[in-house]
């Protein structure tokens, strides 16, 4: 009896998952031979990671001859349902973006709530995006700053960035704080999220929030910011250039700001390239 029990559970074991197998398939993929990904994930498809990565590879036709995005939905569902917060964030971004689906904000947030719930900090950023924009959904500041504070408890970037902008903003669900404001840029800056930089060197040129004016330590941060794409940063940085008489860096600046879609950068190099 106890030699039966042994070999049910290792069995057992074999048919929830694999993860020695999962660890290969997902070296396969991360590698880009994504037939050997897909050979090795359908052998263990009761693991939850290796559904997700089955869907991955199926939603792109990845290792096959074309995508298969009903095989990809049922795979991400399966494993959405089987308490995967991965899995459900993916879900939600399906709906929220209508990829392969009928968009559908209402069905994006109960995924991407069941996925925040099971401790998935991106999608915890996520509904604090939604609430803070009334994207889909109506505007409601206060249950933005709670999930952007439960996110940037769990330390992302961006969470901590929304929500110091919230501090900056009487009418945005908490209480104005420059302490706190500045406070949660630095440390979002810290972690390099692009837009954090800039605003902290915004901070650092006029001395806010606690922090004392220095000219340098602004230049520092708004030119990584640049480095790291902040369109923001990207255009501020043109403007100087354009300023200082660098017509050729500024150009550099505003067109890739531009390229990002930032219109006002496009009037700029329209307005160079006219001579004006």
């Amino acid at each position: 009896m106890k030699k039966l029990f042994i070999l049910s559970f290792m069995s057992l074991g074999i048919i929830v998952c694999n993860a020695q197998s999962y660890k290969e398939a997902k070296e396969a993929f991360d590698s880009e031979d994504y037939k050997k990904a897909l050979s090795i994930a359908e052998q263990v498809p009761n693991c939850n990671d290796s559904k997700i990565l089955l869907g991955d590879l199926y939603i792109d036709g990845l290792g096959m001859a074309h995508a298969d995005f009903s095989k990809a939905l049922g795979f991400y569902t399966d494993a959405a349902n089987n308490n995967s917060a991965e899995a459900q964030f993916i879900l939600g971004n399906l709906y929220y973006n209508g990829r392969g689906v009928q968009q559908s904000f209402n069905t994006a947030i109960e995924w991407y709530n069941k996925a925040a719930l099971n401790g998935h900090i991106e999608s915890q950023t996520k509904l604090g995006e939604m609430y803070y924009r009334g994207k889909g959904i109506p505007r409601d500041y206060v249950k933005a700053a709670e999930w952007f504070t439960m996110a940037a408890e769990n330390n992302d970037a961006k969470a901590m960035f929304f929500l110091g902008g919230m501090y900056n903003s009487n009418d945005k669900g908490v209480k104005i704080n420059t302490l706190k404001m500045a406070e949660l840029w630095k440390k979002s800056a810290a972690l390099g999220y692009p837009d954090a930089e800039f605003y902290l060197g915004q901070i650092y040129l006029i001395g806010r929030g606690g922090i004392q004016k220095n000219a340098d330590s602004a230049m520092i941060w708004i030119d990584k910011a640049a480095q790291d794409g902040s369109i923001d940063a990207l255009f501020y940085m043109g403007e100087r250039a354009l300023a200082s008489g660098d017509k050729e860096k500024a150009i550099e600046y505003y067109q890739k700001a531009a390229d990002k879609g930032l219109q006002k950068a496009q009037l700029k190099l329209d307005a160079i390239n006219n001579g004006q």
